[in-house]
Formats: structure tokens, sequence, C-alpha cells
């Protein structure tokens, strides 16, 4: 139970910084020109967004593919793409804690050099690869949060568990993913570790099912406040039931399903007992 406890804790932890950082963002985005280009979409209500960025996963997916299995991909491809991603994604997160006491140019000189710092530091000390994927996928979520309407956010992640399950039992692609991830110990993934009755065992969660809540949560923060403490706790309450499963059963499982099945639960628990 320590390990799913651990997992759990990481989760929240990420949950709570990507609300807060998606809270300073919408704060600061009419002001400052270098947050508000962080929108990637020119419209946020339009459902063709969903599709849009299910079709960039698929096609991501498949050069991933190709260059796993006809061409041996090497691991630098893959410590570079790591190194962007955080570098990147975690600057938005400590500029949003930095602006609690500096402007915004301060602010965005420092964000750039701590994710640059966090980067380099998880690539020499892979040690440092739960923070780094926490601060990674709290930024992320950020952006694609203030990028897509609750609407079009519901139907992406609905597509996104169907692909989930598919990449899951059906093509297996994500497991070959995962296995890769897991043996080159980077930040595409968070675990928990420990020896349990004499050996050694881990829990190893996504980052992408990390990212998946907080995309809904900032995105209703904008639109539907009152919202986010139901999706945030239908994400945690799915997520503790799916890592029991997964600990008894012992098998591979995909997380995105429960998780926003859970969201959606709870969404509409709210909505039911008139909170919004």
């Amino acid at each position: 139970m320590r390990l799913i406890g651990t997992i759990v804790v990481i989760f929240i932890i990420a949950q709570l910084l990507g609300v807060y950082t998606g809270y300073m963002i919408l704060n600061d985005i009419t002001g400052n020109p270098y947050v508000s280009s962080f929108i990637v979409t020119s419209d946020a209500e339009s459902p063709a967004n969903a599709v849009l960025f299910m079709v960039y996963i698929l096609i991501g997916a498949v050069v991933m593919i190709i260059l796993i299995r006809k061409f041996g991909l090497h691991e630098i491809i893959f410590k570079i793409l790591e190194f962007v991603l955080i570098s990147v994604a975690s600057s938005i997160v400590f500029y949003s804690l930095l602006r609690l006491v500096f402007d915004y140019e301060a602010s965005m000189i420092a964000g750039i050099l701590f994710g640059l710092s966090l980067a380099s530091l998880k690539y020499f000390r892979p040690g440092f690869k739960n923070l780094a994927a926490i601060f990674a996928t709290a930024g992320v979520g950020v952006i694609l949060g203030i990028s897509i309407g609750p609407l079009p956010v519901i139907l992406f992640l609905i597509l996104l568990s169907i692909y989930d399950y598919i990449s899951v039992f059906k093509t297996k692609h994500m497991v070959e993913f995962a296995d890769y991830i897991v043996e080159k110990e980077l930040a595409f993934t968070v675990t928990s570790q420990a020896v349990v009755e004499g050996k050694e065992r881990r829990i190893d969660l996504g980052t992408g099912d990390l990212i998946a809540p907080i995309i809904l949560e900032v995105s209703l923060l904008a639109y539907m406040p009152a919202a986010v403490p139901f999706v945030f706790a239908g994400a945690v309450v799915s997520l503790g039931v799916f890592l029991f499963l997964v600990w008894k059963k012992k098998v591979v499982l995909p997380a995105l399903p429960p998780l926003v099945f859970g969201m959606l639960l709870f969404l509409l628990l709210g909505m039911l007992l008139g909170f919004y």
C-alpha cells in the first residue's frame, strides 16, 4: 500500500501545482504577451480541437513506433525530447511561483533559467525523475487547459481514453513505449519503489495520466471554477481504485479510461447537487 500511497501523493501534488499554475496564468494572460503566447488554438470552444489534438497524438505514436521498431531508436533522441519538454513546461510553473514575488519580466527570465536547471539536473541525476515529471506535467496540462474549453476537453479526454485502451490491449504499442521509458528511467512516468516481502517492487504511472485531469481542471477554472474540486476528487478516487486493482492483479492496465470516467462522474455529481 505504501507504493500506491506514494503515487497518489505525487498525483495530488501535480494536480495542485497544475491548478495553481493555471490560476496564475489565466490572471496574467491578458497583461503579459509572453503568457498569451501559450494558447495553442484560435477557437477554444471548437470541438475540432479535440480531434486535432488526437491526430497529433496518433501521428506522434506512429513516428515513435517506426523509430523504435524499424530503426532502433537511439536513447539520445528520447533524452533530447525529455530535456526540451522538462525545460519548457516546467518554466511555466516556475514563472507562476515566482509571480508571487516578482514582476512579469523577472519571473519570465528566472522561470526559464529554473526550467533549464531542472532539465539539466534530471539529465545528470536520474533520481530527480519524479520531481521533473511533476513540474513538466503541470506545465503541459496548463498549456492545453487554457487553450481548450471544457466541452472540447471532455471530448478530447474520451477520445484519449479510447486510444489508451486500444494502445494497451489491441496494438500494445503503449506497453512497448512504457517498457522502454521505465528501462531508461525517463521522466515520462512517475515511479514508486519499495522492497515488499523481500522483493523489489515498483509502480509506474504515465505522465499523460497526470496531465489529463489538469487539462480539465484548468479549463474549468475559466468557465466553472466550482466544478474544479469535484473533478479533482473524482480523479484522485478513481486513481486510487485503479492502482489498487493493478497492484492486486499484477497486470498492465490503461489508467485513462477509469480516470476520465471518475472525473466525469464527479463532475456530473456536482452539477446534480447544484454546486454549479
